[in-house]
């Protein structure tokens, strides 16, 4: 006779986002009665028949994962399997008999050799409880994701983990692990390849990378490991740029939104990103995906291929895996119809002091007002001609309504859409092995090895010169009606701004055109990284321990082209006639007054109308030699036990985890010489030299208090770890947390802890990165080119951060289909490591601040040259929020229906900067102190699975924002930033077993990104950022995914 258990809410359908993750907390037991549990908490509708539970125990289950990935490891230790499923009702039935190994790598069995012979069936079930089981593929007990180091049998971690597995991987399709991270609601805006985070940056080293900020508290607040284990940073920044991880054999990904620094060290604060590897795979399967956007222009192609086996009597298991990426093209933004028209704010004239007029308003097609591409007179009685076409023909200028830098209503040019990119070209390749072997019935040997590789190209901004040239009458170049008036007004020089582009079709923006044209630098960047884990890991009786020694080395290799040299800029653009042959030369190259030896080999650079700078001037001006290597390496020796102690309470046992650490970072990097010597106009990289250890341990213990006593149950859970640095010395890290089942429908959960951030490299030794930047003079308002210099400094103190966090888990049995989580959190961070920019350093030098004075350097002009900057603890941030998710699924026809609600909602969001508090909440304008993201964003989806087919749709949804919380309606005509939702959509079809077609769409409607325009004002260089957030909104418009499956 069939038992029928649990009802029909299948995990396995969920969201083409996120999988239809589940709850356990089931302890060991017999089948009769675990079974009936497993099917309520997981929703699965079970039928088995009552005779094939007899005798049979199941291990215990605890943790959030996929409700199917769960029951096939829930039956991996018995004698049941699967019989039949048709997507809605799952039949199990006895195992037909054969010889059994040992289920699990914790509980050999009592007699064991090298090479047994064949030995019969066993007679009768064990009389021992099977092993808990392992949710991650490792051979350990029970796996409770990473809120914790504790791993023992009924225990529910109160920390809130959110888990995006590998079946909702493979439904998005995405380029890379990191896109389908980013769509979590509590991710903040993160850069990727494909968003435009860092595509104007080709200082760090940062081009390409693929980050998740979590909590929109910064990389450097988000832990990521790689299996438990930390993964080098990218760059001496900090920060773990997923693209060289290898990521074929990701079963699922763990998100840990709160601070998690008792338990896995440093950078835990905003929470903690795992990516869980498959290291049982055993198979061989590979993929084929093409993707594309509705203008053709962002083809892509990936490649995946993975194949595991066993070996030596199943003693040892070997995994070989690769992937190769491939996203050639560069897409700016003027291929966007969106983006062609630059929105920026722009000073109101009809603003006065005496009515109510915004100082501000909206404005489209505004343009600089101090350069023009074949240039422009900025001052003196000349002010106002420009140079036109290939003959340079002197015209009128309209400025238009004036605002600082811009310029709008007139002749101003729109630049920025034509040199600045949506997505960046790149290329990505990692590779993956792993060798286990079993040296002992309590001892197993892995050697893990990773390779990745990415390559991507982007622009800087063009070198402006913002009416910065003098030019002088006797100019070889200059139009000889211009000489003729500066003759009749008695003067004899004259200041000209030039965007330096004179020689572009800005129409066809082009990498590989810019590489040789004048002013725009284009760099290259190739970051390896190599990576080789050895580890150790057995039991010793009921104690599970691992060991391991990681050794990672990242390289970054940046070379810069077309950048300009600018002491042969300046030789360049003064070309006179030579009095004795005639020809065209420099100045400094003649004998006499204005001679100088350094301008050996100048050419005559002809800045004046378009298409007239020859190539042999533009090659003297640019440098081809500009590059930076980067190198950082990373040792770490871990060693850590947990297990159960020999004392408990009558509630259950008291669980422990313990274990050391010795963690030693370091970084160089080596510049050219024209670099360090900062000649020129961008990418003046400085050699770097820098490293720091330590030494850390922690304990972590977690005590039942009740169990069907008042409460069905009741633990708390505390942890600790101390934490040396060489750098700053000893800081203590801490975690409370408790969890309560009230009843099988209500569960509380909540924890405090306190969590850090250690300086990283880059905040402590930084000799110092040259950055050309535009900023108001405080006292003319006009744009001035300047130098900023952002070094190190070494006597940095980590940040702490107090975090708090509760939360309610509902799976109501009297809705046995609905399941949902609320969690409530706050982070609180001091001491937090903040170095104050070159528009702040102005503004308090000019209230009188004598400290910040100090860091401005005057030229022989008068003018602003340069700007120090450094990093100190004097900030801090706060943020607070909800977190909600709720799922239900119901049959539908032959299949199955599921739902699911993905939501955040920020309450605060404040940052303390320098004794002013900012609340940045909402507020998305580049205008804003900080920069934050909507207070709300949401993710709903509803599936249906029959058979091979399934379809999800999926709607992406952001809520309203503010270009500054600040502003009121005297200063901004407009400071609303609409909501926006995206609606995607998924689709897959298994032909057969081994072979699955699927298909992905994303931005289905091509839904434009709002515009969030920014002022003069904001610190930027407005006319090369973009009018709208690409690390907030989709910038790209409708996108396409498909290819194949194969699986054997």
């Amino acid at each position: 006779m069939g038992l029928c258990v649990g009802t029909a809410f299948l995990a396995a359908s969920g969201s083409a986002t996120f999988a239809q993750q589940r709850n356990f907390n089931i302890g060991a037991g017999e089948a009769n009665a675990t079974i009936p549990v497993f099917a309520r908490q997981s929703g699965l509708q079970i039928i088995v028949a009552a005779d094939s539970l007899q005798g049979v125990r199941t291990p215990a289950l605890v943790g959030a994962i996929d409700a199917r990935v769960a029951l096939n490891r829930f039956l991996q230790s018995t004698s049941l399997v699967i019989a039949a499923d048709n997507g809605v009702v799952v039949v199990l039935r006895a195992r037909r008999a054969s010889p059994l190994r040992r289920a699990a790598f914790a509980n050999p069995p009592a007699v064991a050799s090298p090479a047994p012979p064949p030995q019969p069936p066993p007679a009768a079930a064990p009389s021992l409880p099977p092993p808990p089981i392992d949710l991650t593929g490792a051979n350990q007990a029970d796996i409770v994701v990473t809120g914790s180091r504790i791993t023992t049998s009924g225990y529910a971690q109160p920390t809130p983990v959110t888990v995006v597995g590998e079946e909702v991987l493979e439904r998005d399709a995405k380029a890379s692990i990191g896109d389908s991270i980013r769509e979590l609601p509590s991710v903040g805006g993160s850069a990727s390849p494909r968003n435009g985070g860092n595509s104007g940056n080709i200082v760090g080293g940062i081009t390409g990378i693929d980050t998740v900020n979590l909590r929109q508290l910064g990389i450097n607040r988000t832990l990521v490991l790689f299996d438990g284990q930390r993964v080098l940073a990218s760059n001496i920044t900090g920060g773990v740029d997923l693209g060289t991880v290898p990521t074929v054999l990701v079963s699922r990904v763990d998100i840990v939104t709160g601070g998690a620094s008792a338990a896995w060290g440093s950078d835990a604060v905003a929470g903690v990103v795992n990516l869980v590897l498959n290291r049982k795979f055993d198979g061989v399967r590979g993929s084929i995906e093409w993707g594309d956007s509705y203008k053709f222009d962002t083809g892509s192609q990936r490649l995946s291929f993975a194949a595991g086996t066993s070996f030596a009597g199943n003693r040892g298991h070997v995994i070989f895996a690769a992937n190769r990426l491939e996203s050639p093209e560069a897409v700016f933004a003027n291929q966007r119809p969106y983006s062609r028209r630059m929105t920026l704010l722009v000073n109101n004239p009809d603003h006065s002091p005496t009515n109510d007029e915004p100082r501000l308003i909206r404005a489209t097609d505004v343009g600089l007002s101090q350069a023009t591409q074949g240039g422009l007179i900025t001052g003196g009685p000349l002010r106002g001609i420009q140079f036109v076409g290939a003959d340079a023909a002197p015209v009128p200028f309209n400025f238009g309504n004036v605002s600082n830098t811009f310029s709008n209503g007139g002749d101003a040019e729109v630049l920025w859409p034509s040199t600045s990119l949506l997505s960046v070209p790149y290329r990505t390749s990692s590779l993956f092995g792993y060798v286990s072997y079993e040296l002992t019935d309590a001892v197993r040997a892995a050697i893990q090895l990773n390779y990745g590789r990415t390559s991507s190209r982007n622009n800087s901004v063009p070198a402006l010169r913002l009416g910065s040239i003098v030019v002088q009458d006797d100019n070889a170049f200059l139009p000889q009606s211009i000489k003729d008036r500066m003759a009749d007004e008695g003067v004899t020089t004259f200041l000209m701004g030039t965007t330096n582009v004179n020689n572009l079709d800005l129409g066809k923006p082009s990498l590989n055109l810019f590489e040789k044209a004048l002013g725009i630098p284009v760099a290259t960047t190739d970051r390896e990284l190599k990576r080789a884990v050895f580890s150790l890991d057995g039991t010793i009786g009921r104690w599970t321990w691992s060991a391991y020694y990681q050794h990672g080395v990242l390289n970054v290799d940046q070379r810069t082209l077309s950048n300009i040299i600018t002491a042969n800029y300046a030789f360049a653009v003064d070309a006179v006639r030579d009095p004795v042959t005639g020809d065209i030369v420099c100045r400094a190259t003649i004998p006499g007054p204005g001679f100088d030896a350094a301008a050996a080999g100048c050419q005559p650079l002809d800045i004046f109308g378009v298409g007239n700078a020859s190539q042999v001037a533009i090659d003297y001006v640019n440098t081809r030699n500009n590059f930076q290597d980067m190198k950082l390496v990373e040792d770490v020796v871990s060693l850590s036990a947990q297990g159960a102690l020999p004392f408990g309470f009558p509630a259950g046992d008291v669980a422990m985890a313990l274990g050391a650490e010795y963690r030693r970072e370091k970084g160089r990097i080596v510049a050219d010489a024209g670099a360090a010597a900062r000649r020129y106009s961008v990418a003046n990289f400085s050699p770097f030299s820098g490293e720091y250890d330590v030494r850390e341990g922690f304990l972590e213990i977690d005590v039942p208090i009740l169990k069907d006593r008042i409460l069905r149950s009741l633990s708390v859970n505390g942890a600790v770890r101390a934490t040396d640095y060489s750098t700053s010395g000893t800081v203590y890290t801490w975690k409370i947390g408790l969890t309560s089942q009230l009843n099988e429908s209500v569960r509380l959960r909540g924890t405090i802890s306190r969590d850090i951030r250690a300086p990283n490299l880059a905040e402590l030794f930084n000799s110092g990165v040259a950055t050309r930047f535009v900023v108001p003079d405080p006292i003319s308002g006009e744009g001035v080119s300047i130098i900023t210099l952002a070094s190190g400094n070494p006597y940095l103190q980590p940040e702490k951060a107090k975090t708090y966090s509760l939360g309610l888990v509902l799976t109501p049995t009297a809705i046995p289909r609905l399941s949902a989580s609320i969690d409530y959190y706050s982070i609180r961070i001091t001491d937090a490591i903040y170095s104050v920019g070159a528009p702040q350093v102005l503004a308090r030098c000019m209230a009188g601040e004598t400290a910040y004075c100090s860091r401005i350097e005057y030229g022989e002009d008068g003018q602003i040259s340069q700007i120090r900057l450094f990093p100190l603890n004097v900030n801090a941030d706060m943020t607070s929020g909800l977190d909600v998710q709720f799922d239900y699924v119901a049959p539908l026809f032959a299949g199955k229906l599921s739902a699911r609600l993905l939501a955040n909602y920020i309450f605060t969001q404040e940052q303390v900067i320098l004794g002013r508090k900012v609340d940045y909440a909402g507020s998305v304008g580049e205008d804003s102190p900080v920069a934050g993201i909507p207070k709300l964003r949401g993710t709903v989806s509803l599936s249906y699975k029959q058979g091979p087919l399934s379809l999800t749709g999926q709607v992406r949804f952001i809520g309203k924002a503010r270009l500054n919380n600040e502003w009121t309606a005297k200063d901004v005509d407009d400071n609303r930033v609409p909501s926006v939702a995206y609606l995607d959509i998924r689709a897959s079809y298994g032909i057969t077993a081994n072979i699955q077609l699927f298909a992905a769409v994303d931005n289905l409607a091509n839904i434009a990104p709002p515009d969030t325009p920014m002022s003069s004002a904001s610190g930027q260089t407005p006319l090369f950022v973009a009018p709208f957030r690409g690390m907030i909104y989709d910038t790209l418009g409708r996108s396409y995914r498909a290819g194949v499956r194969l699986s054997f």
